[in-house]
């Protein structure tokens, strides 16, 4: 708990239910993100700025397969595309760019697993997929490991998931502690709505820097979600929508995102 208050995670939602060998889920969903404005590059904070105009489309599909003896492999892949456009010396300056962003696999093991509550460590990769040398960039340009600890609470008709950990470029570029929280509530037999929290804090970087600057930065994002769960032989498939507000921050654009997705289980 010492690491919520100043850190952590690495896939974006915990899931320390280790599911049974052959079932999983994934969550096929298309993110769009808007902004206009910067957060302050000198200390963290609400204050924004107006800055270059920031637009990406990005299709995600996250999910975790088990795969036995406790064990689950879980992915964050991604792709899309990134538009950038400022304002300079009376001139408009747009640059794009598309194709694969940075990716991210592990493998998670559950401690406690019961109904209730369980647990789990995971260790996580990120793979430099995405050109770092275009501009706008696609990734980081370095690789990342991320070793983190899952827990979740579920009480009926609500469930509780927090995920904490450091993200540790390869070769000493810089490390993040990161961490995300998700709350949701069924409120109908029909749907649930959920809240999410999402924090990350560099605690350290390399004056000589071979990674893409954008990736150093502070931020604190909230989020809400509204999910479906169908019945019958559709059961298994649950669309959501949630909306993503950047709230504070420092080194970042300033943005908001709609997603668009269904979670599959099987």
């Amino acid at each position: 708990m010492l690491l919520l208050s100043s850190a952590s995670p690495g896939l974006a939602q915990a899931d320390p239910w280790i599911p049974a060998r052959g079932h999983g889920v994934v969550n096929p969903m298309l993110r769009y993100f808007s902004a206009n404005n910067a957060f302050s590059g000198t200390q963290f904070g609400t204050g924004t700025s107006p800055s270059s105009q920031q637009r990406e489309t990005q299709f995600r599909f996250t999910g975790t397969q088990g795969i036995g003896g406790r064990l689950s492999i879980q992915y964050d892949l991604r792709g899309g595309a990134l538009q950038k456009t400022r304002h300079h010396a009376g001139q408009t300056i747009t640059s794009r760019s598309s194709g694969l962003e940075d990716q991210e696999v592990g493998l998670n093991y559950g401690l406690r697993q019961t109904a209730s509550f369980a647990d789990s460590i995971a260790l996580n990769v990120v793979l430099p997929t995405g050109s770092a040398t275009r501009v706008p960039a696609l990734g980081a340009g370095k690789a990342a490991i991320e070793p983190d600890y899952q827990i979740g609470i579920n009480r009926g008709l609500m469930f509780v998931t927090l995920l904490a950990g450091p993200r540790i470029f390869v070769g000493g570029g810089a490390i993040q502690l990161r961490t995300s929280a998700n709350l949701g509530y069924r409120v109908s037999p029909r749907f649930s709505l959920g809240g999410s929290l999402f924090y990350v804090r560099t605690i350290h970087r390399q004056q000589a820097i071979t990674i893409n600057p954008g990736e150093i930065y502070n931020l604190l994002r909230l989020g809400v979600r509204l999910q479906y769960h169908p019945s019958g032989h559709f059961r298994q498939w649950r669309p959501f929508l949630t909306y993503e507000d950047s709230v504070a921050g420092q080194g970042i654009h300033a943005g908001k995102r709609i997603v668009l997705g269904v979670s599959v289980h099987y």
